[in-house]
Order: structure tokens, then C-alpha cells, then sequence
């Protein structure tokens, strides 16, 4: 069966996974991106590098169970400020479902606007 426009449109292809935080006393949901939002990640690896990286990851896809983000941009410190241990189960959760790979990164380092070469990404 051939898609139309209006029918990729309309899909729900938006996935929420809800994940158990003990350490928190509950349990958050994480959502796949829109591609608008990857982009958007990718854009600012390319000018912020490696500052925050998970918690600027994890602003975008925790959220609520309508899908509704549980921070905002203006909070990536304060969210950097938890557990790492938990920060890097979240990520890693979130990172598999967004069906990123390590190569992405790794790609992401090797780009640049000015079209120089930074291979120096360390995890």
C-alpha cells in the first residue's frame, strides 16, 4: 500500500517507554524525537561539544506520560547536577530508542562549520 501525505502526517509514530527511576521514587517516561529535535541536538553538539551532553539529551526526551517534556532548556545544568549513575541509565535508554548510534557521535565530532577535522571527542 502506497502512503500519501496526509496519511504520513496523520501516523502516531511517536513511542513512549516508561522507565523506573528508583533513585528518584518513580518512574519517568522517554519519547523518541522528532526529527526537528535531533537536528536541533545535533546542531548544538556542533557548537557546545561535549558540555552537558547527556542532560542536554535527556531534556529532550524525558518527559510526562502525554509526552510532555519534564524540563527545559533553561535547566540542563540543574538536571547535569543528579546522580551520574542514573543521568547514564536514562541516556542510555533514551539514546537507544532515538536510534542513535556510536558512530553518530563520532560523526557529529568529526564535523565542523568551519570544515576542520576535531577528532578529540572522548566519552
Amino acid at each position: 500500500m502506497s502512503l500519501s501525505k496526509v496519511k504520513i502526517l496523520a501516523a502516531d509514530d511517536n513511542k513512549l517507554d516508561k522507565v523506573d527511576v528508583p533513585e528518584w521514587g518513580g518512574s519517568v517516561y522517554i519519547k523518541v524525537l522528532s526529527g526537528t529535535d535531533r537536528d536541533s541536538f545535533e546542531e548544538s553538539y556542533s557548537e557546545q561539544k561535549m558540555k552537558n551532553f547527556r542532560s542536554r539529551f535527556l531534556v529532550l526526551t524525558l518527559c510526562d506520560e502525554k509526552g510532555d517534556r519534564l524540563f527545559t532548556e533553561a535547566e540542563v545544568d540543574e538536571l547535569g547536577k543528579k546522580s551520574a549513575v542514573v543521568l547514564a541509565r536514562l541516556f542510555d535508554k533514551s539514546w537507544a530508542l532515538n536510534a542513535f548510534r556510536t558512530e553518530d557521535v563520532e560523526q557529529l565530532g568529526n564535523d565542523s562549520s568551519e570544515g576542520q577535522s576535531d577528532s578529540s571527542i572522548s566519552g
